[in-house]
């Protein structure tokens, strides 16, 4: 395994290049969206954890991995377990891989027990859901309400659908390389 400042160099350089690229029918670049996330669980008091989950969470969207189910106009629709298996193939730890890994699962469990959050969704993010499975079934809401990270995967999907702002300033990207750097480190 490289050491940890090449694997921070690594994920910098991704975040870096999808500053010019929009974040699938939203008003905001992924680097944007990402950053906005991060600023939201930072303001919130989050830990360390949740605020790089909530920075990388989707970072499957930047990878070019074979097991990539990618749509033309919504992204890579299994990006959280291609970003959730990544983040773990380079070292941080399974809490931020799995708050990743749940954010999508979040999604589909607040359409199945909340009707009013479906009309919230933006048209791109509502596109997302019918490909990743759309509502959860009883089943599975059952099973989601169980996880022992329910309340944190549901704060990581709010901040999620928040970070959508054009023209916020937030911290930059550039401030992350410390928290980065510690946490593959450590």
């Amino acid at each position: 395994m490289k050491d940890a400042q090449e694997r921070v160099e690594e994920i910098m350089g991704l975040l870096e290049r999808s500053a010019g690229t929009a974040y699938y029918g939203e008003p905001v670049t992924q680097l944007e969206h990402a950053l906005q996330c991060a600023q939201l669980a930072r303001d919130a008091g989050e830990s360390e954890e949740m605020v790089l989950a909530a920075l990388l969470h989707d970072v499957g969207h930047l990878l070019e991995d074979e097991a990539a189910e990618r749509h033309r106009e919504i992204g890579v629709i299994n990006h959280d377990e291609i970003g959730a298996s990544y983040l773990l193939a380079r070292g941080f730890s399974p809490l931020v891989a799995e708050l990743v890994r749940g954010h999508v699962e979040a999604k589909r469990y607040l359409t199945a027990t909340n009707p009013a959050y479906s009309h919230r969704l933006s048209e791109a993010s509502a596109a997302t859901l019918a490909l990743q499975g759309g509502p959860m079934n009883a089943g599975e809401v059952r099973t989601f309400q169980q996880d022992a990270l329910l309340v944190e995967k549901l704060r990581l999907r709010s901040w999620d659908e928040q970070a959508k702002r054009p023209g916020w300033a937030v911290t930059p990207l550039e401030h992350y390389r410390a928290l980065l750097l510690a946490h593959l480190a450590g």
